[in-house]
């Protein structure tokens, strides 16, 4: 009976570490080149003192297929990491949130709403971090959408978006 425990118990261990995925490997703070260790880096930097990292989550996570063809955009101002945000485009499931659900914790859908058929946004706390979960339909089809930015940082992401918003209205024009 011990042995059949244990087996049980190894098996366990092992399938929830194959379907584990740490997107925050970095933490909040760090600088940029730690993450441009990572060979599926592709950086973008902008006139705002933001340098945006695009990793595929098959780089960051090989071991969970249901986050294949999900983007991971790490977001650093002046050379900190303030957000990350993963992208899901198109596929017609809820790996985004079933992902930000198991590793940040459930929240309340409305009652008669079958988790596929929902759409709409969450925001909530866990520890430090803020994530913010959003589920929507586009003109090309639905879009999963999870940042997780921390609360030490919030003030530069602020600013950093207050500029980009800024030069955006300024294009309208």
């Amino acid at each position: 009976m011990k042995k059949f425990s244990l087996i049980i118990l190894i098996f366990f261990l092992i399938s929830k570490a194959s379907f584990a995925c740490d997107i925050t490997f970095i933490n909040f703070g760090d600088k940029s080149d730690k993450l441009m260790e990572n060979p599926g880096s592709l950086p973008f930097e902008d006139e705002f003192k933001g340098k945006k990292i695009l990793i595929p989550t098959s780089y960051i996570c090989p071991n969970n297929e249901k986050l294949n063809d999900t983007m991971a955009e790490y977001l650093f101002v002046d050379d900190k990491l303030v957000s990350i945000i993963l992208t899901r485009a198109f596929m017609n499931d809820n790996a985004l949130m079933d992902f930000a659900m198991n590793k940040y914790g459930k929240f309340k859908l409305p009652i008669g709403v079958d988790k596929k058929n929902w759409r709409g946004s969450h925001t909530w706390e866990v520890g430090n971090n803020i994530i913010f979960y959003v589920h929507a339909n586009t003109e090309e089809g639905p879009a999963e959408l999870i940042e997780i930015s921390s609360k030490l940082y919030s003030q530069e992401l602020y600013n950093y978006n207050d500029k980009v918003s800024e030069w955006l209205d300024s294009q309208q024009q």
